[in-house]
């Protein structure tokens, strides 16, 4: 780099040479500098409000922390994070040696089981929103009979305000299947159970 000094920072990834002299002597070493190897978050697996991250690469042990980036902060030791609320996360990873930290968003869904779309901003709607950051989501309400009444899809952003096609519902119990590919570890989840929907 043309530095004349004994220390010299910031140095690009690359092969140099380093030219050592004194008086008429000189030694000439050839010096590489590669670029440590960072963690990589090759899955996050999420099973209700259980999350398990699994990070390769980098130097372990790694330092896990749920949405939080400063270090120590609230990093651990274990990659797995219980009672994780719903909606959308960010998971880091630091490796050993403290060579970069890196992150992935995910997102948690649950599902409440009571709706009632009186307007009083209480369990108003069901909202699976989260199904937006899902790969080959659906969520499906089918009555008692098992005739289909709700299917969520990207225009109603998977939100049931317990009508179909507009028209308010009878109280009763309803049923409805969520699964989608969680994309950050390429596996199948699923949902399923009973909704009681109050009209009153």
């Amino acid at each position: 780099t043309n530095a004349t000094t004994q220390k010299i920072e910031d140095v690009p990834v690359g092969v140099y040479t380093v030219k050592l002299g004194y008086d008429a002597c000189f030694y000439t070493q050839t010096v590489e500098v590669k670029e440590a190897p960072t963690a990589i978050i090759d899955a996050i697996e999420i099973n209700g409000s259980t999350v398990t991250v699994k990070a390769i690469g980098g130097t372990a042990p790694y330092k896990y922390s749920l949405d939080d980036n400063t270090f120590p902060g609230n990093f651990q030791d274990s990659p797995t994070f219980t009672n994780v609320s719903l909606g959308n996360h960010t998971i880091y990873v630091k490796s050993n040696d403290d060579c970069g930290l890196v992150s992935r968003d995910f997102s948690v869904v649950n599902i409440a089981n009571v709706i009632s779309p009186n307007a009083d901003g209480k369990n108003d709607v069901i909202n699976l929103s989260e199904l937006l950051n899902k790969t080959e989501a659906r969520f499906k309400v089918y009555n008692r009979n098992g005739v289909l009444v709700f299917e969520g899809n990207s225009a109603n952003q998977f939100i049931w305000d317990g009508k179909q096609n507009g028209h308010v519902l009878p109280t009763g119990t309803y049923w409805y299947v969520a699964d989608w590919i969680e994309p950050t570890s390429g596996k199948s989840q699923q949902l399923k159970s009973w909704i009681l929907l109050k009209n009153y």
